[in-house]
């Protein structure tokens, strides 16, 4: 089974098909501001096992936001993170042409 970052990177590709960074951001920031719930989020990206797993640790972030403004920044953190898993170019998470999950997670603060 893949996992959200698997998923984000395309990774998992084609055993499960891959979430397209921009629309999941966007739908974390509708959940952020409440039009969306985790419910809505698992079933939009069918997260499942570990990837619903994960989505719920985003969301538990997010949550755990004092403020519009760290809600906002804890959710561009997140952004900047799985934008830099995307593309499969750079080196601070991607080691030896694999994503880093470890440096992932821990900037994630997971």
């Amino acid at each position: 089974m893949a996992d959200l970052v698997d998923r984000i990177s395309g990774e998992s590709e084609p055993a499960r098909p891959k979430i397209n960074l921009h629309r999941f951001i966007a739908a974390e920031r509708l959940y952020a501001f409440g039009e969306w719930t985790r419910a809505q989020l698992a079933t939009e990206f069918d997260l499942q096992g570990d990837e619903a797993t994960q989505g719920g640790a985003l969301a538990d972030k997010i949550d755990g936001q004092t403020g519009a403004t760290n809600k906002t920044l804890y959710i561009l953190r997140a952004e900047s993170v799985l934008m830099c898993i995307e593309d499969h170019s750079n080196t601070l998470y991607h080691t030896a042409g694999a994503v880093n999950k470890t440096k992932v997670y821990e900037d994630l603060l997971f």
